[in-house]
Formats: C-alpha cells, sequence, structure tokens
C-alpha cells in the first residue's frame, strides 16, 4: 500500500512538473466557460473530448518521459509489482479526470439547469475515462518511439473518436449503428447521449451492448496486452537503465 501510494505521489509530481495537471485544469475551466457562454456548444462535444482524448494523454505521454528518462524506477525499485504499479498510475490519471467531471456537473446543473442524473453521468463519466486510460497503457506499452506514440493518437482520435460527434449529430444510420460498436468512444458516447438527452435513440439492446462491451474491452486490453507486456515492459525499462548506469 505504501508502494501504491507513493507511485500515485510521485505521478502527481510528474504531472505538475510536465504542466499535466495545469493543462487540465485550465482546459477544463475553459471548456466550462465555453458551455456557459455559447449555449448553441452541445455539452457533449465538450464531454467527449475530456474523456476520449485527454485520458490517452494524461497516462501514455509521462509514461513515454519516464521511459526515455530511466526514472521510472527511482518511484516503484528493483522489486515490484506491475500489477501494483499500474493500478496506482490508472488512479492518479483518473482523479485527475476528476478534475474536468466536477466543473462540467456545476455549470450544466447550476447554470444551464440541465435535468439528467449527477450519479449516472458520473459512473458512465468514470467507466469511460477509466477505459481510454487503458488504452493509453496499451498505446504507451507498444509505442517505440514518440513519433509512432503521436500517430497512434492521431489513428485513434481520427478512426475511433470523431465517431461518437456524428452519432450525437445525427449523422450516423440506424443500420449502421451495430457496426460501431468496435468503436469504444461510440460505446460511450451511447450511454452519454442517453442520459443528458433524455430519450432513446437507441435500442434497448445496443444499450445493454454499450455497458457490457466497455467492461469486455476493459479486460480484453488488461489481461492480453498489458498482463501479458506490462512486466517485459518494465523489465525491458530496468535493463537499459542497468546497461546505461
Amino acid at each position: 500500500m505504501n508502494k501504491f501510494l507513493r507511485i500515485i505521489k510521485n505521478d502527481f509530481k510528474h504531472y505538475i512538473a510536465y504542466g499535466i495537471l495545469q493543462a487540465v485544469i485550465i482546459l477544463g475551466l475553459l471548456l466550462s466557460l465555453s458551455m456557459f457562454f455559447l449555449p448553441r456548444l452541445d455539452p457533449l462535444l465538450v464531454i467527449y473530448i475530456t474523456v476520449f482524448i485527454l485520458p490517452v494523454i494524461i497516462f501514455s505521454i509521462p509514461m513515454y518521459i519516464e521511459t526515455e528518462e530511466k526514472t521510472i524506477f527511482k518511484e516503484i525499485g528493483n522489486e515490484f509489482n506491475p500489477l501494483v504499479v499500474i493500478l496506482a498510475k490508472i488512479v492518479s490519471a483518473l482523479i485527475t479526470l476528476l478534475i474536468p467531471l466536477v466543473m462540467y456537473v456545476l455549470v450544466m446543473k447550476l447554470f444551464l439547469h440541465m435535468n439528467y442524473s449527477i450519479v449516472l453521468f458520473s459512473m458512465v463519466y468514470i467507466l469511460s475515462a477509466f477505459m481510454h486510460i487503458v488504452i493509453g497503457v496499451v498505446l504507451a506499452i507498444i509505442a517505440k518511439t514518440h513519433k509512432g506514440l503521436v500517430l497512434s493518437y492521431v489513428v485513434y482520435i481520427v478512426v475511433f473518436s470523431v465517431i461518437p460527434i456524428f452519432y450525437t449529430e445525427g449523422l450516423i444510420p440506424q443500420v449502421s449503428q451495430y457496426a460501431l460498436v468496435i468503436s469504444p468512444a461510440y460505446l460511450s458516447g451511447i450511454l452519454f447521449d442517453q442520459i443528458i438527452i433524455g430519450y432513446s435513440r437507441t435500442s434497448l439492446l445496443l444499450t445493454i451492448l454499450a455497458v457490457v462491451l466497455q467492461f469486455v474491452y476493459i479486460f480484453v486490453l488488461s489481461h492480453f496486452v498489458i498482463k501479458t507486456y506490462f512486466r517485459s515492459y518494465l523489465e525491458h525499462l530496468r535493463l537499459e537503465g542497468d546497461t546505461t548506469e
């Protein structure tokens, strides 16, 4: 438990040192103000930017910098449990993403007077953020260079993250909706749409799939990618650190 908390503490030190925490706070404020001063702006677009793009960046950029600077073992030591390390880093990223959540709820409830369940909204927000943090872990592990990391961001954002925007704007035909469940962001978008808009544009089956498949994606990525490669990933970093000393 001490190592778990120490990793979280050091993650926040890195967030501050790299300017990530400050960027999340500033972006959260700007997006909150945009919802307030731009009444035609769909609040769902703000949510999508936050939970589909920020989690990947918040996690993978610090992790990649730690990889390049060979600093990760200063926090975890040579004796480590990969599960503890990865859970601590996911928790620290998730805590950071709660900051915009609080801002959005305050603006949407107190100023925009939107009628929706804060509990359900927060649950979907946390689930979606968690899933995209896991995606960030995977991208950081498989990235060989900073160019490869950036390219994987662009591909994910262009291919997957714009789909919920099309869905919200009603640009996705009903017959195509089931084919798009390969996009984790699309699954989250379905649930956000149901909660915020307040009426169903999808079948009950698709809504259930949107919940179940998010847990499936988290399990598959965690078990078959992170669990399989994260220990070897850390071992590789340790060996590289030993050879450079």
